[in-house]
């Protein structure tokens, strides 16, 4: 079988329908959070999965994400090349949280990449072209603004692993939407953006004119040679508008064709409708973040066991059910698990504690709330599946705590219910406490083949 490819536009579709589902009005999305410890190998982890779920929390927000490349004073950073599907550094975020392509790498006279002194800005790409295509820096660098991220996509997607990409929706309701639709009604279709020299030539005396031969117009760049090879090649600019960069437009194809020697040159031309049309793809994004906050008990809406209890994996649900019901739970967090309301007996049960009746029914507990006398737990298969009853005395099978079940009550969420879109199985079990809020980022990552 020959060599075959999932393309970055096929990616893009697959995330944008998966994002389209999550924002729909008539879908529910959960993060759960559960006790159990499985391979994730298949339908039966699913299940061990679902039987010690703990407790959903609604999904905040979501957005496409690509990897975060801070700017740093002396970084080599990367030129765009629409032939390396896999490139690194080729786009940086500066400290206001703008984001650039690199266009064109600073380079000595001997073609040897050098390090980027000057912080690229959005201001600095207006004072250059109010258009704000291409801009240069002092440092030898050219850069293009793409977008700034706003507080609430830095807050909730950020970080320093992710950085946020933002998809036009046409809202326009802050600074940085406005700003982004201008940007995308001026992209330019079919730029130029560099010359990638695959192979530098040999015996040039003199720097060869570059010759470009396509369906589009205006794109102009200049060869430096050292030691008789093509070293470096770099944007012309207009000197009657303002000095601006001429990356051309209107290239669906094109040809470079140094005028003499055997150097071989390949023109990089932009996304099919420009740099600025489309960030996701510009970046290449193939990463879908979704967010959530859990902050103590959800206003009571959950069970936090205190002083402490643990989960081991992290779920993304889809449409869970409310108990024993046919409708939607559209909650904005709730209990999975079932619970006894208890009295009588001694000791208190600790998490994870296994208890059982004189019939040898078993559960395991997830929190026993003396305050309000409840004993919140879950049964797997380690514990079987038996039933409990009221009356019914339980006694821990390693200490001497008991209690009588006064009434077993049920969660406000089918466990059973949903469908799992994703699995997230922790090296490390995480500790929850009284007073802990935790910040959950789930990455859909369709970039590994």
């Amino acid at each position: 079988m020959g060599i075959s490819s999932v393309t970055t536009d096929a990616k893009k579709v697959i995330l944008d329908q998966f994002k389209k589902d999550i924002d729909s009005s008539g879908t529910n999305y959960y993060i759960g959070l559960s006790g159990a410890d499985s391979a994730l190998d298949g339908l039966h982890d699913q299940i061990n999965l679902r039987n010690e779920l703990h407790f959903m929390k609604q999904v905040s927000g979501n957005s496409f994400v690509v990897e975060t490349y801070e700017w740093t004073t002396g970084t080599v950073y990367n030129a765009y090349d629409d032939n390396d599907s896999t490139q690194e550094q080729f786009y940086v975020v500066n400290s206001q949280n703008e984001v650039f392509l690199c266009v064109e790498t600073a380079k000595n006279s001997f073609g040897v990449a050098q390090g980027s002194t000057i912080e690229p800005t959005a201001s600095l790409a207006t004072t250059f072209d109010s258009s704000r295509r291409s801009f240069s820096t002092s440092d030898g660098y050219v850069w293009r603004y793409l977008y700034k991220a706003t507080n609430v996509q830095v807050s909730r997607f950020k970080s320093t692993t992710y950085l946020p990409v933002p998809k036009f929706t046409g809202a326009l309701t802050t600074s940085e939407e406005i700003e982004l639709k201008s940007l995308r009604d001026n992209s330019r279709a079919g730029e130029i953006l560099g010359i990638a020299i695959d192979s530098g030539g040999t015996g040039y005396t003199n720097a060869p004119r570059i010759d470009i031969e396509g369906n589009g117009t205006g794109a102009s760049f200049t060869a430096t040679i050292s030691n008789g090879k093509v070293v470096k090649i770099t944007l012309d600019s207009d000197a009657n508008a303002s000095a601006r960069l001429l990356t051309g437009s209107g290239y669906d194809y094109a040809k470079v064709t140094p005028s003499g020697g055997d150097a071989v040159l390949r023109p990089i031309i932009s996304p099919k409708k420009g740099v600025n049309f489309d960030p996701i793809s510009t970046l290449r994004s193939d990463k879908l973040m979704i967010q959530t906050t859990v902050q103590d008990d959800e206003n009571e809406q959950i069970p936090l066991a205190d002083p402490v209890n643990d989960f081991k994996q992290i779920a993304l649900i889809r449409n869970p059910l409310q108990y024993d019901s046919t409708g939607l739970y559209t909650g904005f967090a709730g209990n999975t698990m079932h619970y006894f309301t208890v009295s009588g007996g001694s000791g208190t049960f600790t998490a994870d504690e296994i208890f059982e009746t004189p019939a040898q029914v078993k559960g395991k507990t997830y929190w026993h709330d003396t305050s309000n006398n409840r004993l919140y737990y879950v049964q797997n298969d380690s514990t079987g599946f038996g039933e409990f009853a009221a009356s019914q005395t339980i006694t821990s099978t390693t200490t001497s705590t008991a209690k009588v079940i006064d009434a077993i009550n049920n969660p406000t969420i089918d466990r059973y219910s949903g469908d799992i879109m994703y699995i997230n199985n922790l090296d490390d079990a995480i500790s929850r406490t009284s007073t802990q809020t935790e910040d959950f980022r789930i990455v859909i990552d369709l970039g590994n083949e």
